[in-house]
């Protein structure tokens, strides 16, 4: 069988595909249904990060023999699973047939029991026309469940069977129902001791935590509680009677609409109902909003990691906001601190060599050269107001441009390395306005004095060899460079130090000369 020809909506998912649907997402010791198996590349990357067992179906006889040992086959055609198959189940995770994804996506969110996440690919096609029925209750159940994500053409190079099909990632929370839809929305008492463990020396206190979960449930409750008793009020308001019609049957009458009905709605242009999900919906993202503030994500990060790291937040506003998820993105968050902030100083590093060559050791072959060090000194253009107006002044003055940024983004990646708070460390515009520098004086500012010059440039010197040094090292380190030698002044030091070691005896030229 040739299973690219005959099958033609097989399409094996790349390991970096699997390992960006599931960022995020806690699988440890949890059942998880893969409901298109193929040939079983989603199944053994959940085996190998710590699912505690997976379920598959695969409709293709001849790809279905290939999953042998691999994972339990609960039937052929996913769209013949029912609930009961699946109750047992906390996560759906799938790559469905691109002909069929929005079908498959909405039969994964009918079967799916309370708590369980749905992650799925899909053509990007799906949440995009509204020409077929299931294509839009697709998009208003992402709207109102969960997310996406556009991740454009993820099988055109690196996977085993490629198509220029535009992907887009889904992600689906089904939350509970009755009386148990808050269940585990708070800690058992295992998890709450160890909470209460992370009070004293976490980034977030567990009862500050526990306050935001309260203040969410309680206010679901009071919604509901509110609607049902509006529904009573405009139905008792309300007055109506009946008639006969002309075909001999009663019908209602109504006297036109109330003056004033009882309700929440949008608050946009065209006010609509809200609903009981939509709701919890925009709740889930106001307070997921106050946790990323308070976590101070963006602390250490450069220009380009804030880009990524607000995508991150806005998809985190649509898991369901209990404390279990609220601590799971936490510790994700400390983590990954580590290569955020490495990152951060690569970034700093290419943001020195791009202002100018003569900032690095290199010249104009350091991009190519695997020996540089930026340079102790060095210069940033149209940093300075170049302005008349400005010019005619005895105080520098600082132009309003993106250098200012990267500037910062440099001290942020110094303070990683060295441990420095880098609350400490004023903006270069603050320390401008509070030292009110002359045109070509210097001053000081976090790790660096600064001097700047009508011509709109600013030079910049590191106030303390070892940093700079560090800092070198560090990148050289992370890029799989040379790693640079001691400093200059340690280097003179072990010089010094080797030359009053020397015993210029003729033993000791004998010695080298043998």
């Amino acid at each position: 069988m040739k299973l690219f020809t005959d099958n033609p909506d097989f399409y094996p998912t790349p390991t970096t595909v699997i390992e960006q649907m599931m960022m995020g997402t806690d699988i440890v010791g949890k059942t998880i249904l893969e409901p298109s198996a193929g040939t079983g590349n989603i199944v053994d990357w959940l085996k190998a990060n710590g699912a505690g067992k997976v379920i598959a179906c695969e409709n293709d006889q001849n790809i279905r023999k290939l999953l042998s040992g691999k994972c339990d086959i609960i039937a052929e055609d996913f769209l013949t699973v029912t609930p009961e198959m699946v109750s047992h189940i906390d996560c759906i995770v799938m790559n469905p047939p691109f002909s069929k994804g929005a079908r498959h996506i909405l039969h994964a969110w009918q079967i799916a029991p309370a708590g369980c996440v749905i992650i799925a690919l899909c053509n990007s096609s799906n949440l995009e026309g509204y020409n077929r029925r299931e294509y839009q209750e697709l998009q208003e159940t992402v709207n109102l469940y969960g997310n996406s994500e556009w991740l454009g053409e993820v099988f055109k190079e690196d996977a085993e069977r490629r198509t220029r099909v535009s992907v887009s990632l889904v992600k689906l929370y089904k939350g509970g129902d009755g009386e148990d839809e808050f269940a585990g929305y708070f800690f058992s008492s295992v998890d709450e001791d160890a909470a209460n463990n992370n009070e004293k020396e976490g980034i977030m206190q567990y009862n500050v935590v526990r306050e935001l979960v309260n203040r969410y449930v309680s206010a679901v409750k009071l919604f509901d509680e509110t609607m049902q008793a509006a529904k009573r009020i405009n139905e008792t308001a309300e007055f109506y009677d009946y008639e006969i019609g002309a075909d001999g049957e009663q019908h209602r009458r109504s006297y036109g609409y109330l003056p004033i009905k009882f309700g929440a709605v949008t608050k946009n242009e065209h006010p609509t109902a809200v609903t009981h999900d939509q709701y919890k919906k925009e709740l889930q993202k106001y307070y997921w909003d106050i946790i990323f503030r308070k976590l101070n994500m963006e602390k250490y990060a450069t220009q380009h990691l804030r880009e990524q790291i607000n995508k991150f937040i806005e998809n985190q506003k649509h898991i369901p906001f209990t404390m279990g998820n609220v601590y799971r993105v936490i510790d994700m968050v400390i983590q990954t601190t580590g290569q955020r902030m490495q990152k951060a100083l690569l970034e700093a590093f290419d943001h020195i060599c791009s202002f100018s060559a003569e900032n690095s050791t290199a010249k104009e072959t350091w991009k190519t050269n695997a020996n540089y060090m930026v340079n102790k000194k060095f210069i940033v253009p149209w940093m300075c107001s170049r302005y008349e107006w400005d010019l005619k002044g005895n105080l520098l003055k600082l132009d309003w441009n993106s250098h200012l940024e990267k500037l910062e983004d440099v001290n942020k990646g110094l303070c990683y390395i060295t441990g420095r708070k880098y609350e400490e460390i004023r903006s270069l515009r603050d320390a401008v306005n509070e030292k009110l520098p002359l045109w070509g004086e210097w001053f000081e500012w976090g790790f660096f004095r600064c001097r700047g010059y009508k011509k709109g440039t600013m030079h910049f010197e590191f106030l303390e060899e070892d940093v700079w040094f560090k800092f070198n090292y560090e990148v050289s380190r992370l890029r799989g460079w040379n790693l640079p030698k001691k400093t200059e002044k340690k280097r003179k030091a072990q010089q010094r130090k080797s030359k009053d070691e020397e015993q210029p005896t003729l033993f000791g030229e004998m010695e080298v000369c043998v």
